[in-house]
């Protein structure tokens, strides 16, 4: 940022209007400012710092304290500051609230940004926008502009003093590390998530194991993994063994099925003979029954071969009769249009004679045309200049009067009133309002959920109690059906021992033989029961991880919610606080809205006012080039002369009319040869087609007289009549269905004779077999076999169960063992990007302190200067105590001790020249790297009292070398030779009206 110029008006000291245009210093890099005490040395930075940010250089004074006491009651405070930054230029106008000259009600804080485009343009025209575009603009705070590019009275040491988080947040907004800050938190989130994540993978790799239909699971699910592994080996054993022995009994029953259906099929083959024999008994009889219809069917065959040989003559001669009717009445058609032909060309003939008085007025129409084309020309250019001529009158008559002048007057006097009307700035804005109701009502959406959460909790608590209840009885009855299956097993084992052979459990060669209680084995049963009790161990699952999904949920809602309370006060309930608060800011949103109108519609009346003013400028330059146009005109007009009467009008009547008629009778005589010759060349057509016609039915009759009697000689040789023959004709065509039916049934007799007698030979002396008895047979060893092929499924499904929930469960394992060891690198990464370190310093501090070890190389090399050698500013790098943020304190090293100090110890001389080598370096930093702020100005209040004079020298030498850097300083001091050495001043004169400004440039 670099001053333009200042002014000020009625502002501190300075009664009237004041100014400083800093280009008058004609290239100088360095500025004194100079005067009295109290005359107004400080009021000038006042001033720069007011219209930028709206407060004062200093930390002592307000901006309610700027109104001048030595300006008359008429005239405004105000502030007009312009400046430029990265070759764009800015103006600020703002002015303080005021007290009115008239009215009790105080004239408000106003303040409008202009950048400059071709002229001026307003940026920003609300005191809250326009700090908002300032600091954009600046890329610093009011707070960081007093530390680094203004050193105000009595804080010149802020910037040296401050503590490591205030020069973070500098650093950060200077150098802009929001990104490394943004990654850390970036992988503090990740971890948070990524921790949950590995939570519920442990939980639902203990949930897979739980699948097993184990009454042991639960307690082994806890037991560490080799346990574990080893439970599950000795389960698989079990359930193999079971399977193999499933598997030999189901053998000795496939055998024994294997042999009984055999015996049924031979007895169904059988049984197929049997009824074979008697449905080709059935049909062979049917078949002798047919034999008087095959005949006549034989006799009508024969009729139908005699009719299928003459049919080629018969339809010869139909056809010859259809065309000798044809051409019988295409010859009468011709002649009759032969006829009409020859009437019309007699008529045409006639009226020739009239035709050729047409042809004759045909070229004196022509002529008399040629006549015309040849005058219009001239009649035709006089005409036009008339015209114009009388065109150009009219529009100079309406552009002499601008017809939207009154509309002009109306719209600036709205304009002045709506600039009148928005100078009044609001107190309070919606969106910070807004934001507080949004925090109510993320308070009151927390408090519901917590309130919902609880229920649900309740509710979950309840259910899984229910569910735990339901579970433990079906165990019991899983249990009874265990039970009552070994007692079936132990029937079935009683049931085959023998006295005196060993027993396969025990050994034992004697059995005593107890009778056991009574067995009620019901598979369904046993199977829904089992199906019962694996869905309770799923639904108690699930509810244990609802509960434990849900109280998470209500305890993290519950401290969402005690963070969320710290920042919001209410003394009410928060509904009806949302309500009151939502109700406020209705209110301010549509006074915003107003405003907004407002402003809108001010922008369009000054687009609608500069439009109008253009078409005002527009319409009388038109009028003045329209005269021009009409005075050569009239030129033209004279140097033509006058004619005679004829017109271009009647011109133009008289030829459109002999056009017309000329047209006409080419028309008319081109139709009437078309029409001619069109008659002439038809009746030759037809002549020619009626002598055709004659000939071809004369030759027609001679070969039909021939093919009648051709026709009569054949029908005789086959003893029928024309109307016998048209009665069977339509049946021709089924003469050979009639043939292939007929021998169909001739060897269907043939093939049941010959079947009957091969199932005769196969029976022989057979008797038919009892099929009721082999089925029954078959059916309980089907029962038998099934029953034992079910058990060897459930056996294997268990089995497979077993293997298929082991394997997940073992994938599961070495997942979740993955995803815990990426956790802890994840975590490792969070906690060091978070300052979880030896250090204590966080990731966007470390990139912080690397850019503040270049500022500080770059403040030494001034320090060095300005203290020959004696001191060097150094980053401490011991770790703050407790959760203190560490990483950018200053420590001084003093090279006459050898030892290094806290800053805050330095004399006043020593730290105004550690302080003015701090923000040096700064701004050289800045510039260096590119970081978007523009520091080309520095401005210094006071400080140079405090030095001595080898100090002060070396201090002005310093500064005095920044001029090749094109850097602005300026500075207030009272030193005489300081003021000797810099050969541009501001000299501020102090008199009892109100001081002055003058700028000196020697």
């Amino acid at each position: 940022m670099r001053p333009v110029e200042l002014m000020m008006q009625a502002f501190g000291p300075y009664a009237e209007r004041e100014t400083i245009d800093f280009t008058q210093l004609l290239g100088r890099s360095m500025f004194v400012v100079s005067g009295r005490t109290g005359a107004g040395k400080t009021t000038i930075f006042d001033a720069m710092t007011f219209a930028l940010y709206g407060r004062a250089s200093g930390s002592l004074r307000n901006a309610s304290d700027f109104r001048s006491q030595y300006a008359t009651p008429e005239t405004i405070t105000k502030v007009d500051f312009s400046f430029t930054i990265r070759g764009e230029r800015y103006r600020i106008v703002r002015q303080p609230q005021q007290p009115h000259p008239v009215n009790k009600t105080p004239i408000p804080h106003e303040a409008v940004l202009y950048e400059w485009e071709d002229g001026w343009k307003p940026l920003a025209t609300k005191v809250n926008e326009v700090q908002e575009q300032i600091e954009w603009i600046l890329q610093l705070s009011y707070e960081q502009f007093s530390q680094i590019l203004l050193l105000p009275q009595n804080q010149f040491r802020q910037l040296l003093d401050s503590n490591s988080n205030e020069k973070q947040q500098i650093l950060q907004s200077i150098f802009k590390t929001e990104a490394y800050r943004s990654f850390q938190e970036k992988w503090a989130e990740r971890y948070s998530a990524y921790r949950k994540q590995v939570e519920w993978s442990v939980e639902r790799t203990r949930l897979k194991l739980l699948e097993l239909e184990d009454e042991s699971i639960e307690e082994v699910s806890v037991k560490p993994i080799d346990e574990i592994i080893r439970w599950l080996e000795e389960r698989e054993e079990r359930l193999i063994e079971t399977c193999d022995t499933v598997d030999l009994k189901k053998r000795e029953y496939l055998k024994t099925l294997e042999e009984v259906r055999d015996e049924l099929e031979v007895a169904k083959s059988l049984i197929g003979l049997f009824n074979e024999r008697e449905e080709t008994n059935r049909a062979l009889e049917a078949f002798l029954e047919g034999e008087v219809l095959r005949n006549e069917r034989r006799d009508r065959l024969q009729l139908l071969e005699a009719a299928a040989n003459i049919r080629p003559v018969f339809d010869r001669l139909v056809e010859m009769e259809r065309q000798l009717q044809r051409l019988t009445t295409e010859k009468q058609t011709s002649l009759t249009k032969y006829e009409e032909l020859k009437t019309t060309q007699s008529k045409l003939e006639e009226q020739q004679s009239s035709m050729e008085a047409g042809r004759q007025e045909v070229g004196s129409l022509r002529e008399r045309l040629r006549v015309i084309d040849e005058l219009m020309p001239q009649i035709e250019e006089r005409a036009l200049f008339v015209s114009r001529r009388q065109q150009l009158e009219t529009k100079s008559k309406a552009l002499a009067d601008f017809s939207k002048e009154s509309r002009l007057n109306e719209l600036q006097v709205h304009e002045h009133e709506l600039v009148e009307r928005l100078k009044t700035e609001p107190t309070e804005r919606s969106v910070d309002v807004e934001r507080y109701v949004d925090r109510l009502i993320q308070l009151k959406t927390l408090e519901t959920k917590i309130s919902d959460l609880s229920k649900q909790l309740a509710a979950c608590e309840r259910s899984g109690k229910e569910i735990q209840r339901q579970y433990t009885i079906q165990q019991e009855i899983v249990l009874t059906y265990k039970q009552q299956e070994q007692l079936v097993l132990a029937t079935q084992l009683r049931d085959t021992l023998e006295e005196g052979e060993p027993c396969p459990v025990c050994g034992s060669r004697h059995h005593e033989m107890s009778q056991p209680e009574a067995v009620i084995e019901d598979i369904a049963a046993r199977e829904e029961a089992l199906l019962r009790l694996e869905e309770l161990s799923t639904r108690l699952i699930e509810a244990r991880a609802d509960y434990r999904s849900l109280h998470q949920q209500l305890e993290t809602t519950r401290l969402e919610f005690e963070q969320a309370s710290k920042d919001v006060q209410h003394k009410h309930d928060i509904s009806d606080e949302i309500e009151r608060w939502q109700s406020h800011l209705k209110s301010l949103q549509r006074d915003e809205q107003l405003r907004q109108e407002n402003e809108r519609t001010l922008r369009q009346l000054t687009n609608e006012i500069r439009q109008l003013e253009q078409q005002r400028r527009d319409q009388f330059e038109e009028r003045q080039r329209v005269l021009s146009e009409l005075e050569g005109i009239q030129q033209k007009l004279h140097s033509l002369g006058q004619t005679d009467d004829v017109t271009l009008e009647s011109l133009q009547s008289e030829r459109n009319e002999k056009h017309h008629r000329l047209t006409l009778l080419l028309k008319n005589l081109e139709s009437f040869d078309e029409q001619l010759e069109a008659v002439k060349k038809a009746l030759w057509k037809e002549e020619e087609r009626l002598s055709v016609t004659r000939e071809q039915l004369r030759e027609l009759e001679k070969q039909y007289e021939s093919h009648q009697s051709i026709w009569t000689e054949q029908l005789a040789s086959t003893n029928l009549t024309r109307e016998r023959y048209e009665e069977i004709a339509s049946q021709i065509n089924q003469r050979q269905m009639i043939r292939d039916q007929l021998l169909e049934e001739e060897q269907e007799g043939i093939r049941l004779r010959h079947r009957k007698q091969i199932i005769e030979d196969k029976l022989g002396d057979v008797s038919r077999p009892d099929l009721e008895r082999v089925e029954a047979k078959v059916r309980e060893a089907t029962a038998q076999y099934e029953q034992v092929s079910k058990e060897l499924i459930t056996a294997q499904d268990a089995l497979a169960r077993h293997r298929q929930i082991t394997s997940e469960w073992s994938a599961l394992r070495e997942s979740t063992a993955n995803e815990e060891n990426q956790l802890q690198t994840i975590k490792l990464i969070a906690d060091t990007g978070k300052g979880i370190n030896p250090q204590k310093m966080t990731f966007e501090t470390y990139v912080q302190t690397a850019f503040f070890d270049q500022i500080l190389h770059a403040a030494n090399i001034h320090l060095d200067q300005m203290t020959s050698g004696q001191f060097r500013l150094e980053r401490k790098i011991e770790t703050a105590k407790g959760n203190a943020k560490s990483g950018l304190e200053l420590l001084v090293f003093d090279a006459y001790t050898g030892q290094s100090r806290r800053v805050q110890n330095l004399s006043g001389g020593e730290g105004f020249k550690a302080s003015l080598s701090l923000a040096l370096g700064l701004a050289e930093v800045v510039q260096q790297l590119s970081g978007g702020i523009s520091l080309e100005t520095m401005l210094i209040d006071e400080g140079f009292g405090t030095l001595d004079a080898e100090s002060l020298d070396q201090a002005i030498e310093l500064l005095m070398s920044l001029q090749s850097t094109g850097r602005l300083v300026g500075v207030i001091s009272h030193v005489q030779e300081l003021k000797d050495r810099v050969d541009a001043r501001i000299e501020v004169s102090k008199t009892r009206s109100g001081s002055t400004i003058q700028l000196i440039v020697e």
